[in-house]
Order: C-alpha cells, then sequence, then structure tokens
C-alpha cells in the first residue's frame, strides 16, 4: 500500500485522503517538527508542534469531538525531524502517523521506546523508523490496541542491549503489518524475540503480516490460549533466527510463501528446531538452517 498523489495537492494512503492547507478531507491534519525551537498550534508547518507526543494528544483529543462527526473520520499527524529523542507513550484513536523528510535513510526515526500505555483502536504509524534506549520492546502495543496497522516502518536495536522483544503485541486483533522490518544491529546479539504476540484472550484473527523482515533470537512467538478467530495470515515474509524461526502456539496462523533461516543445526527434515505450527495452515514456505536447507512439504511439526 503506497501513497497516491492527484492533482491540486490531494494525496492518499489506504482510506485516507489529504487535502492541500489545513485541513485533511477525511478529518484534521496536525504538524511535527522536531528541529523548531518552540511548539505551536500544530496546524501547519509555519506553526508546528516540536514533538509527537503534542500531536498525537492533539489528534486523539479531536477525534473525540463531537462537532462535525469528528469521531466518525480519521486524523492525520505528520513528522519530521533529524536525530531526534523522544520516549513515546501515547496513541491517538482513528490516527495515522507518517513521517516526511529522512534520517540518514528514507524516513525520519526517533530515539526512544514507543511504549503505549493506553488502547486506541485503528491507529497507523507509517514511514517511520524507531532506535530504543533500553530493554523493553522497541514498540508496545498494549491488550485491546485492536486494528493497530504498520506500514514501511523500521525498529532498529542498539548494539550491546538485548530487548526482551522488539515488538510487543499484547491480546490484540484486526492488525496489520506491511513492509515492515525488525532488524539487529548483529547475528550475535539478537533480541530474545523479534514479534511477540502475547496475553490473548480476545483472539489474533484477522490479522496480516505481509512483505516484513523479522529478526530474532525466535523470531516469531504466539503465546497459547483458548481463542482464536480465522484470518491470521503471515505471507511473503523472511524470519531470521538463532533458534525457532516461528513458535505458534496458536496453531492459528497461515504461512504462505514465506522463508525460514536458522542458524540452528536442526538435523532432520521434519522441520523441528526450525518451526512449530499448523501443519494444515502452511503452503510454499522454504526453509534453510546450518546444516540444511529446501522446502518444507513434509513438516510434522504442530
Amino acid at each position: 500500500m503506497g501513497i497516491t498523489h492527484f492533482p491540486n495537492g490531494i494525496s492518499s494512503f489506504g482510506n485516507t485522503i489529504h487535502g492541500p492547507g489545513n485541513q485533511d478531507i477525511s478529518g484534521n491534519a496536525f504538524f511535527v517538527d522536531a528541529n523548531v525551537l518552540a511548539s505551536g498550534r500544530g496546524r501547519s508547518w509555519d506553526e508546528a508542534y516540536k514533538t509527537i507526543a503534542e500531536g498525537l494528544a492533539a489528534a486523539d483529543t479531536d477525534i473525540g469531538l463531537s462537532a462535525n462527526r469528528a469521531w466518525a473520520k480519521r486524523n492525520t499527524v505528520y513528522y519530521c525531524g533529524d536525530d531526534i529523542s523522544e520516549t513515546l507513550v501515547l496513541a491517538a484513536e482513528k490516527t495515522d502517523l507518517i513521517g516526511v523528510g529522512s534520517d540518514g535513510g528514507s524516513m525520519p526515526k526517533v530515539t526512544g521506546n514507543f511504549t503505549i500505555g493506553t488502547a486506541v483502536s485503528s491507529f497507523r504509524v507509517i514511514n517511520m523508523g524507531f532506535v530504543p534506549t533500553t530493554t523493553a520492546p522497541v514498540i508496545t502495543f498494549p491488550a485491546g490496541m485492536h486494528g493497530w496497522e504498520l506500514h514501511h516502518v523500521k525498529l532498529y536495536k542498539i548494539e550491546g542491549v538485548t530487548n526482551s522483544a522488539m515488538l510487543l503485541s499484547t491480546d490484540s486483533r484486526d492488525f496489520t503489518m506491511k513492509d515492515t522490518f525488525i532488524f539487529e544491529d548483529a547475528r550475535a546479539n539478537k533480541s530474545t524475540i523479534g514479534f511477540n504476540i502475547a496475553g490473548i484472550t480476545a483472539g489474533v484473527g484477522r490479522s496480516l503480516i505481509q512483505d516484513c523482515y523479522i529478526s530474532g533470537t525466535e523470531a516469531f512467538n504466539v503465546v497459547d490460549t483458548s481463542a482464536y478467530f480465522e484470518g491470521a495470515i503471515c505471507r511473503n515474509t523472511i524470519f531470521n533466527a538463532t533458534a525457532l524461526c516461528v513458535d505458534d502456539d496458536s496453531d492459528s496462523w497461515m504461512f504462505i510463501d514465506c522463508r525460514l533461516i536458522t542458524e540452528a543445526a536442526v538435523g532432520n527434515s521434519d522441520g523441528s528446531g526450525v518451526v512449530d505450527w499448523n501443519t494444515e495452515l502452511i503452503c510454499g514456505n522454504m526453509a534453510h538452517c546450518s546444516d540444511s536447507d529446501g522446502a518444507l512439504p513434509e513438516l510434522d511439526v504442530a
């Protein structure tokens, strides 16, 4: 999913159409420039907020207003900044956080863990990079954070620090992760888990992971509980691990056309040591370990 540009300065991402000036056709736009000396009203680049937290707080408050049915729309927070540190604890209901410009790459980066304290629905992060400063997950989605989305997002690990997870989602469903990369600083210093799905009671279904790269000592982990929905799909994604690439105790995820790379010596053809998943829900995957590689047509690990 990309940004589509139309005449007259209008662009779109997904279902949101962005118009010129301060007003988004779907909702309101807020602007954050982390390099300004002081915060303005946040309604244009000329009077931008200084912090992402201010922009997200304003967008979340605005989306809850009854005036002009703001609660039924979608807001946008645009962010630019270079070499900026900010520890974030806020997200915003029905809001897109979109990075513009670049910071030593194709997107602006923020140094600081993004630990969301209060769940909101339908929060999307687009074209952003995050660099942690602690061993906590780089991004944490709390229980009930349904409908979160990451598009073209990069999570970077700092050298010498082992994160408990790079991405943690707790008891949340209907999420989407596309073109998102979970990096490690070195093969010998991976996070404990690349993407950890934990504490599930509401189910993990109706979710999609597509065209991503996920790395960790254990790349992808799903905690086992009793409530799941159909439609948890992972396709065309690379998993890079020192141990299990996939540990899906829910037996609910579909894995289609994925590539799995582990440093472990498996020594067998049944897939143990590479994956733990439901063999009835996989198709077209390939694996490589330190002592063999090839297709996985006969996996019996579940």
